[in-house]
């Protein structure tokens, strides 16, 4: 019988053979490793981004509350229809992980009959508002598919990492907004008729562009 013939599993760096495509065609140095036996680039994003986002959050720099409220005014001159907005936009060198928002539509009484209903807009959704739609918002995707708004009901509290919500905290980095919008409907107003949106969460430091 034979002998059984060891075979060299190391690759060393002559035997690495000259790539066709790309990495040819850029100029520059490449980490080159192995993967399952084949020569392959190191995807550094991998190595050193994914692990960053993971920890970024545990660096609490500042708290997002009541102070960061967003106020939609529909002024007492206002008539069935009209859309106000309000915005509050990431300050440059920024970040924030948002777990809750409270949007609040002005309460109403049947007997005055106005309604204000609610949405908001986050830019950094840059997609129609609807599955079908090809036109994406100035402002980004609405959060709901439909405005909220009635006279019996008029707080709203989406809390992100829940289920059948996100399922995780909402990052905006420097420069994403939420846009509140607010819609008088069903009779003209009376009086300045104010809705709101508060986000809660944390401001966090930028570990990863």
């Amino acid at each position: 019988m034979g002998q059984e013939r060891l075979i060299e599993k190391v690759i060393m760096p002559q035997n690495i053979q000259p790539q066709q495509g790309p990495l040819l065609q850029a100029p520059g140095n490449y980490l080159l490793g192995v993967y399952r036996g084949q020569t392959a680039l190191v995807d550094l994003d991998k190595l050193v981004n994914e692990p960053l986002a993971l920890v970024e959050g545990i660096y609490s720099l500042d708290r997002l509350d009541a102070r960061d409220i967003i106020t939609a005014s529909i002024p007492a001159t206002g008539v069935v229809g009209d859309i106000v907005i309000a915005q509050r936009i990431v300050p440059a060198g920024e970040l924030w992980l948002v777990n809750r928002v409270v949007v609040v539509s002005p309460p109403q009484t049947a007997a005055e009959g106005q309604v204000v209903t609610v949405n908001f807009r986050l830019s950094s959704w840059q997609i129609p508002d609807t599955r079908v739609g090809t036109t994406v918002h100035d402002n980004g995707r609405s959060y709901w598919p439909a405005a909220q708004g009635t006279i019996a009901a008029n707080t709203y509290t989406v809390d992100f990492p829940a289920q059948g919500e996100l399922g995780a905290e909402l990052r905006l980095k420097a420069g994403d907004t939420i846009t509140l919008v607010a819609t008088l409907t069903a009779a003209n107003a009376s009086a300045i008729l104010d809705a709101t949106l508060t986000p809660f969460g944390r401001k966090i430091r930028r570990l990863v562009a």
